[in-house]
């Protein structure tokens, strides 16, 4: 008692002895953590009242102009010399559109080649000249705004209130999962329920929005959507009810969407040759924009939310491999030489021992994992072991897609056959492939997790190839797809982030795995349920629609412009962590 007294009064002598025993209390990490969520807090507290003002101003404007015509919402509009005011020039921070299409990688693994990326420019590598002007910084709408430019205010309407509304979807995660307002239930699970949900929902997708192709190609856009869409809904299905038995299922379908990471990428590159600096940085943008806040506010780790640094990796390697000596990809001997390094590569990270850890080892602050229920493991085991249960299937991705052009023809020809052709060849590959899935099932597929997990990485190719070949057997089959499963598969990864925290529950713990439910309707299991789940996807919709328009503003075509927003970000990142520790660590003298 006598020690802790004396601590107490040491505590109040000065400030810099309260910021020294504070930060010697805690991990430095914690420290961080604790400082950059704050931070994060009152940054978004600054723009929400921005957003208020510039609202504030709008209307009042409207009302000045007072004539019965509608004026145009100069939120949305660049702030050009045409503007809101002359001589302002261009302000990047400020263009953004009404688009409401992904560019870079498809959610958490893109499926074709984007088709809203600008002209293509320099690689990334080949864009680290003099990329901005000092004098940049000072014409971007914030520092304007920051210096009372009420032009730059109103003119940064729209830009201001997509901040504002993605900075109260973070806190409304934060209320429902870290303040203990919302009680929690526990999960339980109903085979027949879980069953006669998906087959409900894909039912009334077949019977509402089944639509008709533009394309007779295979793995088309719609197609790969869908896949990804089907999945998602029962990915998160196994989730909330817990699902144990179908986790050989799941471990498929994870593995579905890195081929997918593998073949869209592989596609893009291929064909597109776009290696530009500014679409790279939209592929990063759509794959960790969502996940950098998220942890930031809730403080977890990264790799809690494996699937963003897992496709993340992949998409990194996909890109190197085609970047090296990009022009001679047309040749088939450099694509091959490509691929077998690819698969060396994979080979020597993950299966020869010791070399995982020594390459990520200057990684591990950023994919280090702790599970607070077991804090004794390897905080790198988490990485190893998401990342390599599907450490070749991505390759498998890239030979599929450097393969496509010649499936498509072989189903061309297929098509053109006379009927009883055309009908003996489809049979005889259903059959063969049927005969394939049922050999994959009975000797792989039901294995126990521990058994199945050790084979997996080399057998998941065999029913993805197999689901690829049935669902593009006829041409009928091709040309048809369900919207609805469209619809989820764009917004895959604003639902997997999601779930953590506004349907799931983390019980109150950072880093803790969605383990229970959030129980908005107590009592009632399946009323919570359809209750929690229209909120969830809703909210994952439009935090789709919140990222791909901040990406318009924050990512332009324009690799100068993107460093000094980068720049810019980087200040305002580094003068808000400061406020954040001083607030929690030297006024309120502890952790938030």
């Amino acid at each position: 008692a006598g020690s802790a007294r004396a601590s107490d009064t040491h505590r109040r002598d000065t400030m810099s002895d309260i910021v020294v025993e504070s930060m010697a209390a805690g991990d430095t990490m914690h420290v961080m953590h604790s400082s950059a969520q704050m931070g994060c807090f009152l940054i978004f507290a600054v723009v929400c009242a921005l957003s208020a003002m510039a609202e504030t101003a709008h209307a009042r404007l409207h009302g000045r102009n007072g004539s019965g015509k509608r004026e145009d919402d100069l939120g949305d509009l660049p702030l050009t010399a045409t503007g809101v005011s002359k001589g302002l020039g261009d302000s990047p921070l400020l263009d953004v559109s009404r688009r409401d299409e992904e560019t870079g990688a498809r959610a958490a693994a893109p499926a074709s080649a984007d088709e809203s990326v600008g002209k293509s420019g320099p690689p990334v590598a080949e864009s680290l000249g003099p990329l901005f002007d000092a004098r940049r910084l000072a014409q971007l709408a914030p520092v304007r705004i920051a210096l009372g430019d009420k032009n730059a205010l109103l003119a940064s309407r729209g830009t201001l209130r997509a901040w504002a509304e993605f900075g109260l979807v973070l806190a409304l995660f934060y209320f429902a999962d870290r303040t203990g307002a919302i009680p929690d239930s526990e999960k339980s699970y109903s085979r027949d329920l879980f069953l006669a949900l998906f087959v409900a929902l894909a039912a009334y997708g077949y019977r509402t929005s089944l639509h008709k192709s533009k394309t007779h190609a295979p793995l088309n856009r719609e197609q790969t959507e869908e896949w990804k869409g089907w999945m998602q809904v029962l990915f998160l299905l196994y989730h909330y009810f817990k699902a144990t038995e179908a986790y050989n299922a799941i471990r498929l379908f994870i593995a579905a969407y890195v081929w997918m990471t593998g073949f869209g990428n592989f596609s893009y590159y291929y064909v597109r040759k776009d290696f530009s600096a500014p679409r790279f940085w939209q592929m990063m943008w759509r794959l960790n924009f969502f996940v950098f806040f998220t942890c930031l506010v809730m403080r977890n780790d990264y790799t809690l939310y494996y699937i963003c640094p897992m496709h993340t990796l992949f998409t990194l390697f996909v890109y190197v491999s085609l970047l090296a000596y990009k022009e001679h990809n047309d040749k088939n001997t450099v694509v091959a030489a490509k691929v077998f390094a690819c698969v060396v590569v994979a080979y020597v990270l993950w299966e020869v021992p010791g070399v995982f850890g020594f390459v990520f080892k200057p990684f591990q602050f950023l994919l280090k994992y702790t599970d607070p229920t077991k804090p004794d493991v390897d905080p790198m085991h988490e990485w190893f072991f998401r990342s390599g249960l599907d450490r070749y299937v991505w390759i498998y991705g890239m030979v599929c897609a450097y393969c496509h052009p010649r499936y498509e023809s072989l189903l061309k020809w297929i098509d053109e056959k006379p009927t009883a052709a055309r009908v003996a060849i489809q049979t005889l590959m259903a059959g063969f492939t049927l005969l394939v899935l049922y050999w994959y099932h009975e000797t792989i597929y039901v294995l126990p997790k521990l058994e199945y997990n050790k084979v997996h990485p080399y057998t998941s190719w065999i029913p993805i190839t197999c689901f690829i070949v049935l669902r593009n057997l006829t041409q009928t089959l091709r040309n048809f797809y369900v919207e609805l499963f469209c619809v989820c598969g764009k917004i895959t990864l604003e639902t997997y982030i999601s779930q953590f925290h506004i349907w799931l529950s983390t019980a109150n713990v950072p880093n803790g795995q969605p383990s229970k439910l959030m129980s908005l309707v107590p009592g009632y299991s399946l009323v919570n349920f359809l209750v929690a789940t229209v909120a969830y996807v809703g909210i994952s919709h439009r935090v789709f629609a919140l990222t791909n328009e901040l990406k318009v503003a924050c990512v332009p075509n324009d690799i100068r412009k993107i460093a000094a927003h980068a720049v810019l970000g980087a200040l305002i990142a580094v003068g808000a962590t400061a406020a954040g520790f001083v607030v929690v660590h030297v006024l309120m003298l502890e952790p938030l």
